[in-house]
């Protein structure tokens, strides 16, 4: 299969181009591919013309977005609506990642694909509008919304607290936002599950992430732990730490659909614990 990965230097694109490539890869970035002018992206893809697109292009910087609306806009939601637009037009597939930041933590029970939306900050809103924008243009889709992303790649927390667990006697970590740390790899795999299945699964809208939640402390925790670090880990609340952005409470996912594909999540422990073995190695 001839595939196109947008965002192809973030984490989840580096991940995808190890483990897809026995495929026909398109990897671009920025640089390669504005995903936010439809004119180059229709261009660019009548030309190589792909069986399927992924798209994990997006803005992420969460307490940024709250000062840089127009520009999370046009990377989260106009960019896959363009993208979209021209997988539909070749008649591709298209896959579009999406985040659990569209929802308002109110639950108490893991969130399901049924579950209506409701973000709290300007960076969940754009997801979820972005969301809404493969939608409406229809065609052969599947969204997949993960939460807590990390890998031996780029920037992430994972990375950003074994460096500090090193180097700090003390860390202090929001202990009341609970959520479900996904390996990028975990994520990967199931995607390319997905796109290898005969037949393929129903398109539409499905949540993957770690098997199991927790808080961002005892994540922290873990890491720790894991890494050998020497700083102990001590607990405050997301109104002590006080970031711009608001962040759900609550973000579990609830992955029994994707699951009943034949899809299986991991510990988010066990996978934690072979993220950090490959970045010792």
């Amino acid at each position: 299969m001839k595939i196109l990965i947008t965002g192809a230097k973030g984490q989840l694109g580096l991940t995808l181009a190890d483990l897809l490539s026995k495929h026909d890869l398109i990897l671009t970035d920025r640089e390669e591919l504005d995903i936010t002018n439809s004119s180059v992206v229709n261009t660019f893809v009548n030309k190589v013309k792909p069986d399927i697109i992924i798209n994990t292009a997006a803005y992420t910087a969460v307490d940024q977005a709250e000062t840089e609306k127009e520009t999370a806009d046009k990377i989260n939601v106009t960019g896959p609506k363009n993208l979209s637009s021209a997988t539909k037009e070749i008649g591709a597939i298209f896959i579009h990642i999406s985040t659990d930041f569209v929802f308002d933590g109110k639950k108490k029970t893991p969130y399901s694909e049924s579950d209506h939306p409701k973000p709290l900050s300007v960076y969940g809103q754009t997801k979820y509008d972005g969301e809404k924008a493969v939608e409406q243009i229809g065609g052969k889709y599947y969204i997949f919304r993960t939460a807590w992303l990390y890998s031996p790649y780029g920037k992430n927390f994972v990375k950003t607290i074994i460096r500090l667990g090193l180097e700090k006697d003390e860390l202090k970590v929001v202990a009341d936002e609970i959520g479900c740390p996904t390996y990028a790899y975990d994520l990967a795999s199931a995607i390319k599950k997905i796109i290898e299945k005969k037949p393929a699964p129903p398109f539409g809208l499905y949540h993957f992430a770690g098997d199991g939640s927790c808080s961002w402390f005892k994540f922290a925790t873990e890491i720790v732990k894991l890494s050998t670090g020497k700083a102990k880990v001590f607990k405050t609340t997301a109104k002590e730490y006080g970031l711009p952005a608001e962040r759900p409470a609550y973000s579990a996912l609830d992955c029994s659909k994707i699951k009943s594909l034949g899809v299986e999540t991991v510990s988010w422990k066990q996978s934690l614990k072979k993220c950090i073995d490959v970045l010792k190695s």
